[in-house]
């Protein structure tokens, strides 16, 4: 009797951290192969094929998208690298699995979203810090109205990435080049960290209705004069206000200059009954929620399945796609509308049902 494989063939592109972090988050899910991975850095694609036994690497991604017969493929490129892969993909008839956020601006984000509903393949956005398992059980607590109508929200994504450069790891000062490079499409730490903290905004208490931003470049590469050349102007910082439209305010913050941990994540909801707090730079297992009875120690509920083992299993038909491209797009506005905000020193009102353009 012929075995016949019906394995989810994968391929990633880029190899750098998120690329990785895909591939062993892949390698958990049942019945899926990754069969290739590719990067620029080809040395860099080598050494991820080896660590992972992945059979085949490449250091171009039309190359391997042309030898290789996938089911999928992982975004993990650059930013401003990102609408070219995926519209490669989509052009082949590839399912798309793409690291946030979708695109690194909205105009872009408009037509890959179009793309992605014309093709009618399964396109997913990975928000691994919505994935961590504290983040989902506290916004259960959010949903299921433990706190009462949200009258506050404050939430900051802090990153130490000035240590990797100082200590002169080649592809950590890279990716931290790039991250800070308008030049290579970067929207910065608003596109990168802002599409987190507005999707965490989103789910705490609906939509914003007003933004008023600023965005900073506190490192100074830009003033370097072996960078000069290179256009570090992607902001590396930033703090907005927000207004929601259910009347609640809030606050989100996020910078890759940050000292102290490579990450923090930090979460604070206020409610007419009460509030919960997290901070994964002390515990990535609980919150604290505050009621009138008192506060308490909530441990996290272990997640019954990875976004990674979802999308394996929307390809295959056992269940409806979540964290789609759509879903995706609509943070890009508000990131869109913070950005505008900080480049005219303005207090912007908008209302994105209204002024989204699909």
């Amino acid at each position: 009797m012929i075995e016949i494989n019906t394995d989810i063939k994968i391929a990633v592109a880029g190899c750098g951290s998120a690329g990785r972090s895909n591939i062993r988050e892949f390698l958990k899910v049942d019945e899926v192969e990754i069969s290739a991975c590719c990067d620029t850095e080809e040395t860099l694609a080598r050494h991820t094929a080896q660590e992972f036994g992945i059979p085949s690497y490449y250091p171009d991604l039309a190359e391997m998208l042309e030898a290789e017969a996938v089911d999928a493929l992982v975004v993990a490129v650059p930013d401003g690298e990102h609408m070219n892969a995926v519209m490669e993909a989509f052009n082949r008839g590839i399912n798309v699995f793409c690291e946030n956020p979708l695109a690194s601006s909205y105009a872009e984000a408009v037509e890959m979203t179009r793309a992605a509903r014309e093709s009618g393949l399964v396109a997913m956005v990975n928000h691994s810090a919505m994935e961590m398992s504290v983040v989902k059980s506290a916004l259960k607590y959010i949903e299921n109205g433990s706190l009462g109508r949200i009258k506050y929200f404050e939430a900051s994504l802090m990153q130490n990435r000035l240590d990797a450069a100082i200590l002169d790891d080649p592809y950590e000062e890279k990716r931290l080049i790039w991250r800070l490079s308008a030049a290579t499409g970067s929207a910065g730490a608003i596109g990168e960290l802002g599409s987190t903290l507005y999707e965490l905004a989103v789910a705490s208490c609906g939509e914003p209705s007003e933004v008023s931003a600023m965005i900073k470049n506190i490192a100074g590469f830009n003033e370097i004069d072996e960078y000069q050349e290179l256009d570090l102007t992607a902001g590396d910082t930033f703090v907005c206000q927000l207004d929601f439209a259910n009347g609640a305010a809030g606050v989100i913050r996020g910078s890759w200059t940050a000292g102290g941990p490579y990450e923090q994540l930090t979460i604070s909801v206020y409610g007419e009954d009460g509030m919960l707090t997290l901070d994964t730079s002390i515990s990535e297992n609980e919150f604290t929620l505050y009621s009138p009875e008192g506060s308490a120690k909530i441990p996290a509920e272990k997640p019954e399945s990875s976004l990674q083992d979802v999308f394996v299993s929307v390809i295959k038909g056992e269940a409806a796609q979540v964290s789609g491209f759509d879903s995706a797009l609509k943070i890009q506005y508000f990131i869109e509308q913070s950005r505008l905000s900080a480049e005219g020193g303005l207090r912007l009102q908008f209302d994105a049902a209204e002024d989204s353009e699909i």
